[in-house]
């Protein structure tokens, strides 16, 4: 009887370890393809990491009962977990990573004059998320992101225009906009599997003497972008500091 309950739970836990990956495949390639929007794809990812989930509990216990009593299925519920559990990895990291962050998706270098995109609009449909100035979220980001700011560039416009235009395009974001006269550039990044649009611009000006850049990164979906804006211009500054 109980090699009986250890195989059944064996195969359903690897069944469905097998399941939720090809799920979350599915689901990232038809949302980068656009067969689907965010709210559709965010649902079948949640319910590929519950998948995921009931895999992972259906191998242990198949694992356990298996070891005590001897039984042949043991090594597949172990594959079971062990698959199950690799899924869940990702999600889990970035809902840990995503936790202590403030639930905004706006971030910009500048809370006081913040770069305003011009081509961008253009780019978005009408359920993305709004790009006007929110005090709110810029009161969050300031309490939060203390460490978030411009960069100063001791050379001349021409030049730093030059340096992020660059950085701009080792970044591989799409470009809409760059305009050396006016001193901005505008950019859309993709991450790699989901395809979640960030709009990103650029702004560089005169400032005594020097040149001071400032950045604004702002998710398209999402009520939170799990601390990923912040990151970008962390990078992106960085990068032109060098």
């Amino acid at each position: 009887m109980g090699n009986k309950i250890s195989g059944r739970l064996a195969i359903w836990g690897l069944r469905l370890a097998v399941i939720a990956p090809l799920m979350m495949l599915v689901a990232g390639g038809f949302y980068r393809l656009r067969f689907v929007d965010f709210q559709i794809a965010l649902l079948a990812l949640a319910v590929a990491v519950l998948i995921a989930a009931v895999a992972a509990l259906l191998g242990l216990v198949g694992a356990v009962l298996g070891a005590r009593d001897g039984s042949a299925n043991t090594k597949r519920a172990v594959a079971a977990l062990v698959v199950a559990l690799v899924v869940l990895v990702v999600p889990l990291n970035t809902v840990r990573q995503g936790a202590g962050v403030p639930m905004i998706h706006d971030i910009t270098t500048d809370l006081q004059d913040p770069p305003i995109f011009v081509e961008v609009p253009r780019k978005r449909m009408s359920s993305d998320n709004s790009l006007d100035i929110d005090a709110e979220v810029l009161a969050a980001q300031k309490a939060y992101y203390t460490d978030i700011g411009p960069t100063m560039l001791p050379m001349a416009k021409a030049e730093a225009f030059e340096l992020v235009r660059e950085a701009v395009e080792a970044s591989g974001w799409k470009v809409h906009a760059q305009k050396a006269n006016l001193g901005y550039i505008e950019a859309t990044a993709s991450t790699p599997f989901f395809g979640f649009r960030d709009d990103v611009i650029i702004r560089v000006t005169e400032q005594a003497g020097t040149v001071r850049v400032d950045m604004r990164s702002a998710s398209r979906v999402g009520l939170s972008d799990l601390g990923v804006n912040a990151g970008r211009i962390r990078d992106f500054m960085e990068m032109i500091a060098q």
